[in-house]
């Protein structure tokens, strides 16, 4: 039986795939692939592991991100959740790729592919809610600069 603390691991939210494509949305392409590339970088500065991986990881999610929303359509509520779903899946599947490549020294089971597909899945269907706050911050920045 799988405890509480251990069900709240399981729920793994990736803020920054989201947050990438909640930029794409309203930012030029430019600005959200240097936002991406540097919150990668910060991510290897403060983490312990392989400089480099982040940065690139995120900056391959953002291409991802890229060519996922050319079919779907990224300002609809269905289509974000898909393109956050992909792009999570795939920066998860990546990020496995990498370590084993570069350090062959990794272990996976079933279970944490299970996991890298509900990461996904929280991701995806938690984007919607993330979008709808960052916009109400949006429109309350907006009101106090104009001074309504």
């Amino acid at each position: 039986m799988i405890q509480d603390h251990a069900i709240l691991k399981l729920i793994d939210v990736d803020i920054v795939v989201v947050f990438i494509v909640y930029l794409l949305m309203f930012y030029g392409e430019m600005w959200v692939g240097i936002f991406a590339f540097g919150q990668g970088l910060i991510i290897d500065i403060f983490s312990g592991g392989m400089l480099g991986l982040f940065a690139l990881l995120y900056l391959i999610v953002f291409f991802i991100i890229k060519i996922v929303s050319r079919p779907l359509d990224i300002y609809s509520i269905t289509g974000q959740m898909a393109i956050i779903y992909i792009a999570v899946l795939l920066k998860n599947i990546l990020m496995v790729l990498f370590v084993y490549i570069f350090s062959m020294e990794i272990a996976l089971s079933f279970f944490d592919f299970l996991v890298f597909i509900f990461s996904a899945i929280c991701s995806g269907l938690l984007a919607p809610i993330i979008f709808y706050l960052l916009n109400l911050l949006n429109r309350f920045s907006i009101s106090l600069n104009l001074g309504i």
